[in-house]
């Protein structure tokens, strides 16, 4: 076991991507085996923060008090059978997708930030922009190894629902609290995910490090697909981009496995880099579809365009993938936006104000007008995008100094917006410490209290993750 205890060797883990800042441990314990975890957890009485990457946006990882336990040793990957894959949480995302190159699999989710860990994904129940299609994390995990806050260990399989008991290692069980919550009908990581008749695996993904700790993980892998045909498509009005999405979802055929959206103040920034995007465009989509087999390209690109005609699209000036390098770049583009928000921010000493929420699709139209109305006027720089086939749009407010009061208010605004459209205050990132007072606006009394009862199963002297979801007292 490894431990840190000077100021110096903490200070690395009191931080993450989300600048929350007052975070305080008495030191940082580094388990080099599953044995010494489970007695680290097993002995300590303090409050525990389980620490990852770093790459969080809630400040899930950043400690009130009490110590740190760093997964950071645990990297071991597997060699797949039988379209599975065992990881260790510590695993970062890009580690096992260049693993994979090597395989006839891939691992669908692709959160953009792919230094974050295997483990990390699963606290948040991240997505990325393939959700759309393929789902999020928890649609692709198969089983966990999985440690209690007291040193208890279960092997939760897929299929193991929450009406039967789950059986620890000690001979001990844990049933499933009755409650009445259950989770918005939306794109969603706000809380712990409770629906009825759900597997155990669904609970424990997305929980924020406030139940567990994932020893192990079993991740489901896909075919690999031939080839992906990606395109980006330029519009003269944001209207017209929106007012696709709804056809889209509805037309047989097309099947994107991603649908990413640009405003026009997203084009401007992206214009330092793509100069060749269309001066007339003034929204963008970039799409990409699976094709299962090469020689079937042509056939489905053939049937992009007959789908496109007649929809108000820049088609002529569009982009469409030709080859491999095609689509790596359109991948690069897709991702371009947040390291240039953040380049800008920097250099100009600005702070950024984002947005994670989503709503049903019934809503869609709803929202975006609404964030168009909201933020026109203000004199607050912003750029709006993200996974707009689930409704799930990241707003970045990008405030200069005299401005982040202001950009505080409009946040709090968006968001009574979308809770008053039962929508979610996060859509990927989680909770954690930062956003847990939109929660607790978002949810009820009751609502708290039946999540607190599921805490308390699985923690009951509420050692793990203290500040991450629930208030402290």
């Amino acid at each position: 076991m490894l431990r840190k205890t000077s100021k110096e060797t903490i200070a690395p883990y009191l931080r993450d991507a989300s600048s929350y800042s007052g975070g305080n441990a008495d030191e940082v314990l580094i388990p080099e085996s599953v044995e010494e975890l489970i007695i680290a957890l097993k002995n300590e009485s303090r409050p525990v923060t389980l620490s990852g990457a770093g790459t969080g946006l809630t400040a899930s990882r950043i400690p009130l008090e009490g110590i740190i336990i760093s997964l950071e040793k645990f990297k071991e990957i597997e060699a797949v059978e039988n379209g599975e894959i065992w990881v260790g949480p510590a695993v970062a995302l890009s580690d096992l997708q260049e693993h994979l190159k090597k395989t006839a699999w891939f691992y669908p989710p692709n959160p953009t930030e792919t230094n974050a860990s295997i483990g990390g994904t699963l606290a948040t129940n991240a997505s990325g922009s393939r959700s759309y299609k393929f789902g999020v994390t928890r649609d692709f995990v198969n089983a966990v190894d999985f440690a209690l806050a007291d040193g208890r260990r279960v092997l939760v399989k897929r299929g193991h629902k929450i009406s039967d008991p789950l059986r620890l290692d000690d001979g001990s069980e844990i049933n499933f609290p009755s409650i009445a919550y259950s989770s918005p009908n939306c794109k969603n990581t706000a809380g712990y995910y409770v629906q009825p008749d759900m597997d155990w695996l669904d609970l424990l993904i997305g929980s924020d490090g406030t139940l567990g700790v994932f020893v192990k993980i079993c991740l489901k892998l896909l075919a690999k697909p031939d080839v992906f045909l990606s395109g980006v498509l330029f519009f003269e009005k944001e209207k017209f981009c929106w007012d696709i999405i709804p056809e889209i979802r509805t037309e047989s055929l097309v099947s994107p496995c991603s649908l990413e959206y640009f405003d026009r103040f997203s084009l401007e920034m992206l214009r330092e880099k793509y100069p060749h995007i269309p001066s007339q465009a003034n929204a963008a989509l970039f799409f990409e579809e699976v094709v299962a087999e090469r020689e079937h390209y042509d056939a489905t690109l053939e049937k992009w365009f007959i789908f496109l005609e007649n929809k108000n699209i820049l088609l002529d000036e569009s982009w469409f993938a030709q080859n491999e390098k095609d689509i790596e770049t359109f991948h690069k583009f897709r991702h371009q936006i947040p390291s240039l928000i953040n380049e800008r921010n920097s250099r100009a000493k600005r702070e950024k104000v984002g947005t994670d929420m989503a709503v049903s699709d019934p809503y869609f139209l709803d929202m975006m007008e609404y964030y168009e109305n909201v933020l026109a006027g203000q004199g607050i720089p912003y750029v709006i995008f993200g996974h707009i086939g689930d409704n799930h749009l990241h707003i970045n407010l990008l405030p200069d100094s005299t401005q982040l009061k202001l950009a505080s208010t409009l946040y709090d605004q968006i968001a009574s917006k979308i809770i008053a459209w039962n929508g979610t205050v996060s859509a990927e990132h989680g909770i954690g410490k930062k956003k847990r007072k939109y929660f607790y606006e978002m949810v009820s009394k009751e609502n708290i209290n039946d999540l607190e009862k599921i805490k308390k199963t699985f923690d009951s002297q509420g050692k793990l993750g203290r500040g991450n979801i629930f208030k402290t007292s």
